[in-house]
């Protein structure tokens, strides 16, 4: 509202903006970004005695990009080890006309290419599964032995889908049984 009704004033009774201040942006106020230990009943864990506290492995998207880090980080070493061994390269008819050099150079690249598949294949398995499996927990607010056979489902399914609906079902009880097996062995060693 204008008190001078010539909108030569705001209601505050101050000037209005110039517009270079409109373009400078020197009128917006700073949106100030919501950190975990600033507000932790959003992120995490609120019930310790000393107060607010911040678990990142609470945190879905925490457990599932340092799943993905972890899982891409074993799959370029297993890569890397595994793709050295792999003689397809030497069915190359020049193998034999290659110096010692050239030939190294060809075993490096065979690891290296090796090494990122590897590793983008076990992170991407790492990133879906871990991720399926706190939402499923989250949501059942249980952990038993019913959260890695469901998300061991979804997650074959989900990275077998690609393949179409057999493979899909394929993933989803190989990697259900598997998840079940690892979790109940590792209950059951625990005792």
């Amino acid at each position: 509202a204008d008190p001078n009704g010539d909108g030569s004033r705001g209601a505050d009774g101050a000037p209005p903006p110039t517009p270079s201040q409109l373009q400078s942006g020197a009128l917006a106020t700073p949106i100030k970004p919501i950190l975990p230990w600033q507000y932790p009943e959003a992120f995490g864990n609120y019930s310790s005695p000393q107060g607010p506290t911040f678990n990142p492995m609470e945190n879905c998207i925490f457990k599932s990009v340092l799943s993905f880090t972890l899982g891409g980080a074993m799959g370029g070493v297993m890569g890397g080890i595994f793709g050295g061994h792999n003689s397809d390269f030497m069915l190359n008819p020049r193998w034999e006309f290659m110096n010692t050099r050239q030939q190294m150079w060809l075993s490096w690249v065979q690891m290296r290419n090796q090494g990122r598949s590897m590793a983008w294949n076990f992170g991407m398995v790492g990133l879906v599964y871990s991720g399926v499996e706190c939402i499923v927990e989250k949501e059942r607010g249980t952990q038993d032995l019913y959260n890695p056979l469901i998300a061991g489902c979804a997650s074959g399914a989900i990275l077998g889908a690609s393949g179409g609906p057999m493979a899909a079902a394929t993933g989803c009880a190989g990697f259900a049984g598997f998840s079940v097996l690892i979790d109940w062995y590792m209950y059951h060693s625990s005792e």
